[in-house]
């Protein structure tokens, strides 16, 4: 048997060569409190609690995974998404800050009443909490990948969101027999020449088909995004999408090119261009003869 503070003290030593004293320590306390669900206060006050042999061996599996840069979340299997518990693993992207700022975004343009769709929606955190936010909203998510879809069923369950999930690529013809006021992504941005300034931790682990797009035509994702929207927002409705930092004005003047006024730019916590907003008005003929070859 193991002791919090036993387990703690072993647990900071093996995850030090590879993170510093301040990570290795919060880290081993997110692994106590994990699999010993023990509270951040039961950790501190009562460092003599023991801990089974079983939960001891879970920690040892999970540091083991840590030192071969595998992310927290998913040695875990769960994070917070807008301070909603989401379920992820390498089927899906582990949610981002920024994204949650993405949210907050189309939340407090979308009304009571609002149909939302989410393309490319992966662990259905975008999804799940404009539900949660906008609990009378009609929502909807969509992504290629199976096995996303059946985890962001799972989490739909889990917080209770009900979610309308079918599965689509948006990149081709892609029929819905809804209109939408809000339509929200975060597709794949990251050029495969950026590569090489990311960590191993995102690299080895997080699913490449929801991250990567080919440098000769790394746009794709919203061409495709702005097509969709062109035929399915209601008059007035807005799209809103997350984009790759180095790509901002290009993003935006896809979107303007292809008939959406108001086009908006916005940079996120840390001053990075990161979400852009445009509406859609009546004028429909105007945005299917743009020129951006959509």
């Amino acid at each position: 048997m193991f002791s919090v503070a036993q387990l703690h003290e072993q647990s900071q030593r093996q995850l030090q060569p590879l993170y510093s004293k301040e990570e290795a320590r919060a880290l081993s306390y997110a692994l106590l409190q994990h699999f010993g669900k023990l509270s951040r206060t039961q950790l501190y006050a009562f460092p003599e609690t023991e801990l089974s042999p079983e939960t001891a061996q879970q920690v040892q599996t999970a540091i083991a995974g840590l030192l071969a840069h595998q992310p927290l979340q998913y040695v875990t299997g769960e994070t917070l998404f807008c301070g909603f518990p989401i379920e992820v693993s390498g089927a899906v992207l582990i949610p981002r800050p920024e994204t949650e700022e993405l949210v907050e975004w189309a939340a407090g343009n979308a009304g009571k009443q609002a149909v939302v769709i989410d393309l490319c929606t992966g662990s259905g955190c975008i999804a799940i909490a404009l539900k949660k936010i906008i609990p009378s909203a009609e929502v909807y998510a969509c992504d290629l990948s199976p096995e996303a879809l059946e985890v962001a069923q799972r989490n739909a369950a889990k917080n209770d969101a009900a979610i309308h999930f079918f599965r689509c690529d948006i990149l081709s013809a892609m029929p819905f027999g809804k209109k939408a006021d809000c339509i929200i992504s975060n597709p794949p941005y990251v050029r495969h020449s950026e590569k090489a300034a990311m960590g191993k931790n995102v690299l080895l682990y997080e699913p490449p088909q929801a991250l990567f797009v080919a440098d000769n035509d790394p746009l794709v994702f919203y061409r495709a995004i702005a097509r969709f929207a062109q035929q399915h927002l209601q008059d007035n409705g807005s799209v809103f999408v997350e984009i790759n930092e180095a790509l901002g004005d290009e993003t935006k003047a896809l979107f303007e090119t292809a008939g959406f006024s108001a086009v908006e730019l916005r940079k996120d916590m840390h001053g990075k261009d990161r979400m852009i907003r445009g509406m859609l008005n009546g004028n429909r003929e105007a945005s299917s003869n743009n020129k951006c070859n959509l």
